[in-house]
């Protein structure tokens, strides 16, 4: 995500076809209906590198366990910056739900996440054929590097707010808005659930060539953005070997810091994580990445199968 100023003005399977069961942080289970998308599903990629180990954590096997270990993760971070804003979300494809939740359902600003959003579109509408090559090229750079000329470019020739309403309607998102300034995509404001959501449909729902482009970028992101930002905060500092595909996200906006750590962890791709962080004017870069990590190690914990 581009360093400069701006001012502000999933679920796989019979999640997409009949709802989600989110644990959030206070214990109570939400259930979100919705129907299936007309596109056909597409098997998700299961190498057997990725097998799943099929066994629930300890620290996840009951709704107080859950909370405590939600607890434990936003804790980590407002303890290292007090006044952080935390959202979370984390699904379980072994268990079909959100198992962990915190502020699950509250739009953030989503910074260089909503390229998620936009390589979905893009894609959509070549009819999720790889497109042609400058095409597939700034899909990917997107991605990987987090390109912001690249995001700018496929946002402007498709419509740029269309893009996010055009996509929030393809997967069903509930919490999912444009930015009220068309030419700052970085203002789009997402859900930690609907970012899962996101994730879920790539895996589970997108046609083999347009998945396949987006999970590969994805898998292969660069350590270092084409801005000179080091990407390697959150969970693929947590997760380490076990960090499947990331999407991060990070701007100075109106004051504060957004931060952002996405993607696909653990064993066989079991979890699709969102971790979204609004750190309070002061805060540098710096610090906000060591209190995100720390965050993302508390999950990491919790997430080991014993």
């Amino acid at each position: 995500m581009r360093l400069r100023v701006v001012t502000a003005g999933v679920l796989a399977g019979a999640v997409l076809a009949a709802g989600v069961t989110v644990a959030t942080e206070n214990g109570a289970e939400n259930a979100e209906s919705g129907d299936r998308s007309a596109v056909a599903a597409a098997p998700p990629r299961t190498p057997d590198s990725r097998a799943s180990q099929g066994r629930t954590p300890e620290a996840l096997s009951s709704p107080d366990q859950r909370r405590r270990t939600a607890e434990a993760v936003t804790g980590a971070v407002t303890a290292a910056v007090p006044g952080t804003t935390t959202g979370l979300a984390v699904y379980d494809r072994d268990e079909d739900s959100v198992v962990v939740g915190s502020e699950a359902d509250r739009p953030f600003r989503t910074a260089s996440v909503v390229k998620l959003l936009i390589a979905i579109d893009v894609l959509s509408r070549h009819d999720w054929r790889t497109p042609d090559a400058a095409t597939a090229r700034d899909v990917t750079t997107m991605l990987a590097a987090s390109d912001d000329t690249a995001a700018t470019a496929l946002w402007s020739r498709h419509g740029d707010v269309a893009v996010v309403d055009r996509a929030a309607a393809l997967l069903r998102l509930s919490d999912t808005t444009p930015p009220d300034d068309p030419e700052q995509w970085e203002l789009t404001r997402m859900s930690p659930t609907d970012i899962v959501r996101t994730y879920a449909y790539v895996e589970a729902h997108m046609p083999r060539p347009a998945r396949d482009l987006v999970l590969d970028a994805l898998d292969n992101f660069a350590a270092t953005a084409s801005d000179g930002f080091d990407q390697r905060f959150g969970l693929p500092a947590a997760f380490g070997e076990r960090t499947w595909a990331v999407k991060q996200g990070w701007m100075p906006v109106s004051g504060e810091v957004v931060l952002n750590t996405t993607g696909v962890v653990g064993s066989g791709s079991r979890y699709l994580v969102a971790l979204l962080a609004e750190f309070p004017a002061g805060t540098d870069f710096g610090t906000a990445r060591a209190a995100l990590t720390s965050g993302a190690d508390r999950l990491a914990a919790a997430l080991v199968t014993r």
